[in-house]
């Protein structure tokens, strides 16, 4: 090699003793024989080849990215979403763009801007409140779009927990000890998982002719104040049902704030098993949201609609969630 030119497949491919059409199915994720594919690996390394993906998305119509536009990366669920989504689309030869809103239409509205610029494949999204299909297509016309962990509309696929189910399941099993008065805790009530999770709850309490007590704040810190007041207060509840780890961390901060002690702490059910739930004083009893399965089915989706493997109709996955029971709902 001489001067400064950039290595091209060419190059790679004479490095490496294959043909060129060899490096390219390479790069392209596409399976080659373990002992060319060290061969082509290692060549890369040498010469310092890096594809030009632009140049290619022209040529064949296909960037080999992804987007992912979610709100948040301190969200337990979201955290280990996106590990697993970062994996399997590599796994599938293609790069991965994330992208965070944090819950605001504005930022959400710049990243769909960003994707188009870069030419993405396709789109996994969480969209943020008030979000409708319009706004997206506006940016994205004719991408294809797989909905998780949030609805967006009968004409785009989706993935979610079957919040409903899960958060009645959770009430049920906190009013099954004994519980009457039992509040539902969560920030930012407009996102739909949790509008979903709070019909579920109510939908429970009234069926069993209980009253809903919903405890909702704009923001998270607002809400640990919230709960602050009521738990000192004289209509304190009995239990209380968590809508997400950041509304679970709230309420431990709140009873640390308090002073409470394990007897003093109310009994509480929340949502997604974080790390240090089983170790929490008591350990928390959670439900525990298939994380793996819906990444999975996600993108197992969304390739197909981007391979022209399925077409017309929608998919709505919505999987169960799995009740996991400690100490800290009042189960021995």
């Amino acid at each position: 090699m001489k001067g400064k030119r950039r290595p091209t497949v060419t190059d790679v491919a004479k490095v490496a003793r294959v043909g060129a059409s060899t490096v390219s199915r390479h790069l392209r994720g596409v399976t080659v024989r373990p002992e060319i594919a060290e061969r082509v690996a290692n060549a890369i390394r040498e010469l310092g080849y890096e594809p030009d993906e632009t140049a290619r998305a022209l040529r064949g119509g296909r960037s080999r990215t992804i987007g992912a536009i979610l709100p948040k990366v301190s969200n337990v669920f979201f955290s280990q979403s996106i590990q697993l989504i970062e994996e399997e689309v590599r796994q599938r030869g293609c790069s991965l763009i994330l992208l965070t809103h944090q819950d605001r239409m504005e930022q959400q509205f710049e990243h769909l801007a960003t994707l188009k610029r870069y030419r993405v494949d396709g789109l996994i999204i969480t969209s943020a409140p008030g979000t409708t299909l319009k706004d997206i297509r506006k940016a994205l016309p004719d991408l294809p779009i797989v909905s998780f962990d949030s609805f967006l509309s009968t004409e785009v696929d989706s993935v979610l927990l079957r919040n409903r189910e899960a958060a009645r399941i959770a009430t049920e099993h906190l009013l099954g000890h004994g519980y009457n008065a039992i509040a539902c805790v969560t920030g930012k009530p407009e996102i739909y998982s949790f509008s979903e999770r709070i019909a579920g709850y109510s939908e429970t309490m009234n069926s069993r002719r209980r009253k809903p007590i919903l405890i909702t704040a704009p923001n998270y810190e607002q809400l640990r104040y919230v709960l602050g007041s009521i738990i000192r207060g004289k209509s304190r509840p009995d239990a209380l049902l968590s809508l997400s780890d950041f509304a679970t961390l709230n309420v431990l901060t709140t009873f640390e704030e308090l002073g409470l002690d394990a007897h003093q702490k109310l009994p509480i059910i929340g949502f997604d098993d974080f790390g240090f739930a089983p170790f929490v004083d008591p350990p928390l009893t959670v439900v525990r949201q298939p994380i793996e399965k819906m990444v999975t089915y996600a993108l197992h989706t969304l390739f197909q609609r981007i391979n022209g493997a399925v077409s017309g109709e929608v998919q709505s996955i919505a999987l169960p969630g799995d009740l996991v029971c400690r100490r800290s709902c009042g189960c021995l």
